[in-house]
């Protein structure tokens, strides 16, 4: 059992208490001249104290959370400041990143550090994409905890499939610098990526604005700010007249410039919190948009306006009931809510047509599960009414209709011998797929698993193992056999579902290779336009890496792609590749960290795979070459 010895000076600044001691004022909040009362689309529920929410370019949409503690008790002397009882703290990796593809399908990415603290917990807070990396903060620490902060906490994290990487300790700036000069704390919160490529955090611990090299793992501080006017004396900073600031968003701008939204911290008077504007060169700070509450995000819309959330409005005697929003911010006194009626919001962020994706029931608010990202269509477009949120007429994604793509069941649909027969010898030549260098085999079906070319990148049949001839077959069968217009699988994701106990276990003799088409004659046939298995239907499971399901620009499913001769993690590099080459490669959803059907490497130590969809590795550096696939060979790009 872990002993921290921590005392908890405050309040965490995210947790609403019962009582606040403090005066509202919810006139302030500003209506516009349009309102609606218009429901939800969840996204995603289910979550624990969901804190961040991510819309990144391929349509998917990423949720951080701070979990649920965990099984590892860790000693704090201190007493919970909501019942006044000594805090029994557990400790474990519970925190979530989660993501929704564009196709409406959940997955788990990775887990992180979550610590339950009595009443409340911290765990994941933001993400943010980087040169096609995830990235996360997380965590809070404090000096009177101990010298060296737990695992991945108060942290900058790289978020990987099944786990993440600590990339820059900021609770080993704030200890060695102490920029504020007050208490010991870091609790990197608020993230963004810069233009010039570095990563902006908000640390609401420090009260600084820092600035993240992800290349170097460092970090420098751009500034520190203020304490923000209050009416009690805040022992934390000399008895002055003070609160602390708790930047909590931040974001670039329209115009460039980098914005950062302020909590602040207790009292949390309504009209305390506030909209800077910070000079990266000099590190001054300027009021842009002042008599606010409660602000916990900051983000740029497509619109580029800047819109901030507002967590709650708060009485003596707790929070005003639904009081959060979404709010389109304005200079000086200007910001205009846009999203009214919110459960305790706490993120927000956009697609390219303007519509809000929204954290409700954030932080470590209401009952486990209770969290959800909302979706809130035509938000930051000129001319948008003010919604008010209602949760009875909220319905699920998975609800809505949606137009089933083409059937396709036929050869004419895709490529001829000779383009796959070009393609793949010129994959093959290039290299840089890892593996053993082989020879390789093609093989291409069409919807009703009907071979329509088999093909290979060598001089002859023999240039490559002639064994691979049949597996390509049978990786071509299996892709399509078990993709849907809706959701890709790759072979490489069958793996760990059909080992023992596996959901899927037994699935490569359900479907058995039928060997008088696979083995026909004549063989000196094999691999050229009039291969014997043309025409026919080999059938076949083959349940490692290698095949892909080959989509059209219209979202149709039309068969699949086989390839075999190498390791199986480089036959699926080189399958890629040739669907990308193809340009049948308009994948709707996948399993994958990268929201598609990418071969994924998360298997423990015990054979169990963390998202389920996990496949051996094969040696030979194919684990980096695979991760770079998406960014070098995006799905559905002709470049």
């Amino acid at each position: 059992m872990k002993h921290i010895g921590i005392i908890l000076h405050r309040i965490l600044v995210l947790v609403v208490v019962s009582v606040l001691g403090m005066a509202a004022d919810s006139s302030m909040a500003q209506e516009m001249a349009q309102e609606e009362e218009r429901a939800g689309t969840v996204i995603v529920d289910g979550l624990n104290g969901p804190q961040g929410v991510l819309v990144i370019e391929d349509g998917s949409i990423w949720v951080i959370d701070v979990g649920l503690g965990g099984d590892e008790e860790v000693e704090v002397e201190a007493l919970d400041p909501n019942t006044n009882e000594l805090i029994k703290a557990t400790f474990g990796n519970t925190a979530r990143v989660i993501r929704v593809t564009p196709g409406g399908q959940s997955q788990l990415v990775a887990t992180l550090p979550s610590i339950f603290l009595g009443s409340d917990i911290v765990g994941g807070a933001r993400l943010a994409l980087l040169n096609s990396e995830m990235y996360a903060t997380a965590g809070v620490w404090q000096g009177v905890a101990s010298e060296e902060a737990l695992p991945d906490t108060a942290a900058v994290l790289r978020v990987l499939q099944g786990s993440v990487r600590e990339i820059v300790p900021l609770w080993k700036l704030e200890k060695e610098e102490n920029p504020d000069g007050f208490v010991l704390e870091s609790h990197p919160y608020g993230l963004t990526t810069g233009p010039d490529g570095f990563l902006y955090v908000a640390d609401a611990g420090a009260n600084t604005l820092l600035r993240v090299d992800v290349a170097a793992q460092t970090a420098e501080v751009i500034t520190v700010f203020d304490g923000v006017p209050g009416p009690l004396p805040n022992p934390h900073r000399g008895g002055a007249l003070q609160s602390d600031p708790v930047p909590t968003g931040v974001t670039f701008g329209a115009d460039g410039r980098i914005y950062v939204s302020f909590l602040p911290g207790f009292p949390f008077l309504p009209g305390a919190a506030k909209v800077v504007v910070v000079d990266l060169d000099s590190g001054s700070v300027t009021d842009f948009a002042t008599n606010l509450t409660m602000l916990t995000d900051l983000r740029t819309g497509t619109d580029g306006r800047l819109y901030a959330v507002r967590f709650g409005i708060f009485t003596d005697e707790g929070p005003i009931p639904n009081s959060g929003a979404v709010i389109r911010v304005g200079e000086g006194e200007t910001s205009q809510e846009v999203i009214t009626g919110l459960p305790f919001p706490t993120s927000v962020d956009f697609d390219e047509n303007g519509n809000a994706f929204v954290v409700i029931n954030g932080a470590s608010i209401g009952v486990p599960g209770s969290g959800a990202v909302l979706r809130f269509d035509g938000v930051a477009v000129a001319g948008a009414s003010t919604i008010r949120y209602v949760a009875s007429q909220t319905a699920s994604q998975t609800e809505e209709e949606e137009e089933e793509p083409e059937f396709i069941a036929n050869c004419d649909s895709l490529p001829d011998h000779g383009a796959v027969t070009n393609a793949l010898a010129t994959i093959v030549a290039t290299g840089d797929s890892g593996g053993l260098g082989n020879h390789m085999w093609a093989t291409i079906v069409d919807r009703d698993g009907v071979v329509c070319s088999v093909t290979h990148s060598g001089a002859n049949r023999g240039s490559q193992w002639p064994g691979g001839r049949i597996l390509a077959a049978q990786k071509a069968n299996t892709a399509n056999a078990f993709s849907l217009p809706r959701l890709a699988l790759s072979t490489g994701n069958l793996y760990a579902s059909t080992q023992p106990g596996g959901s899927l276990y037994g699935l490569d003799s359900s479907n058995p290779l039928d060997p008088s088409v696979a083995y026909a004659g004549p063989t000196i046939a094999y691999g050229q336009a009039g291969d014997p298995m043309v025409g026919r239907r080999p059938n076949g499971v083959h349940r490692s890496g290698g095949g892909l399901p080959l989509y059209n620009a219209n979202g149709s499913l039309l068969g699949g792609l086989g390839v075999s001769g190498d390791t199986p993690c480089a036959d699926h590099i080189i399958a890629w590749k040739l669907r990308d080459a193809l340009e049948l490669d308009y994948i709707p959803a996948g399993v994958s960290a990268s929201a598609d059907d990418n071969i994924i490497f998360d298997l423990r130590a015990d054979g169990s795979s963390l998202s389920g969809f996990g496949h051996p590795l094969c040696g030979f550096d194919e684990v980096g070459v695979a991760e770079r696939l998406p960014a070098e060979f995006p799905i559905g790009s002709d470049e």
